[in-house]
């Protein structure tokens, strides 16, 4: 099969892009690297418009993996080339925009994980400090963070909000729109799933530094590999397929004698965290689900 990876950017942030690009070669097929930026539109042979991949026609292609860059600057243009991509006929893009847009989007993934049925915190928009103060009232801690954020970035929780007012005006102040839900507690930690295709390589558990919250490694939480339950891992592949990803990682915190959902991200990262057993399971997982989907239509 002749397999293109749509990329986050050249710089090598996402290694893990070029990385199935190489994995595409050992398993035969002809892969190859672009990013959004390099999508164009020409005019077609018959009339309209041609889409092409850094050159190519993207009809030439018999699928894309999607580990592209879309919100941030210049985010408009992205969105419009990955819709055009999602359209060019007989092509099959692991995964398409609508997928993107949902999972980029932090209520929409609420919404979509809501619909079928999936344990995920209640949510609500704030636009002003009267209604964080009236979200605050009702769940008491709560969790404010932007919509499309990633990397954790600005997302904080407002224990007290009559000590805290400044913080959540500052957030406000630099996203007029915020998301805004209940703090669970973390003290046990946080799940970490990463789903590939049918496969859920990566599973481990992610503890907050002591006397903090926050599960993130990057900000000293500690991780250790889990054996996860098949309830749980079967529930990080339901929440993948109802935002319509087929490769995720997926935030999941126990709670209340059950589970509840808290992120689903569209570029997961850290693919190699546990080795490189693991890391090469993730790959195949991807392509193993690409070859199957591709050749059945």
């Amino acid at each position: 099969m002749k397999i293109g990876v749509l990329g986050w950017d050249y710089s090598g942030i996402d290694p893990d892009g070029f990385r199935l690009v190489d994995h595409g070669r050992e398993r035969g097929h002809e892969t190859s690297f672009a990013t959004l930026d390099e999508v164009e539109f020409r005019p077609g042979p018959g009339g309209g418009t041609q889409v092409l991949v850094k050159g190519e026609p993207a009809e030439s292609f018999d699928a894309l993996i999607n580990r592209s860059r879309v919100f941030g600057e210049g985010s408009q243009e992205r969105v419009e080339r990955l819709g055009m991509l999602s359209n060019v006929p007989g092509l099959r893009l692991f995964d398409p925009l609508d997928a993107w847009l949902t999972s980029c989007s932090k209520f929409r993934t609420a919404q979509a994980l809501t619909a079928a049925g999936l344990p995920t915190p209640p949510v609500r928009s704030v636009s002003s400090l009267t209604e964080v103060e009236a979200a605050c009232a009702e769940w008491g801690e709560v969790i404010l963070k932007p919509s499309h954020g990633f990397a954790g970035t600005d997302v904080e929780r407002i224990a007290d909000f009559g000590a805290e007012k400044d913080l959540a005006e500052e957030l406000l102040r630099r996203t007029p729109t915020l998301l805004c839900q209940p703090f669970y507690p973390t003290s046990g930690g946080e799940f970490r799933i990463t789903v590939a295709g049918d496969a859920t390589p990566i599973n481990i558990l992610k503890l907050p530094r002591p006397g903090t919250w926050r599960c993130k490694t990057l900000e000293g939480a500690s991780f250790e590999r889990l054996d996860a339950p098949a309830e749980l891992t079967g529930l990080a592949v339901r929440a993948a397929r109802a935002v319509g990803l087929s490769l995720a990682g997926l935030d999941i915190l126990p709670h209340a004698g059950g589970y509840v959902v808290l992120e689903v991200n569209e570029v997961p990262g850290f693919l190699g965290i546990l080795g490189a057993e693991q890391h090469r399971q993730v790959l195949d997982g991807v392509y193993t689900w690409v070859e199957k989907h591709t050749a059945t239509g």
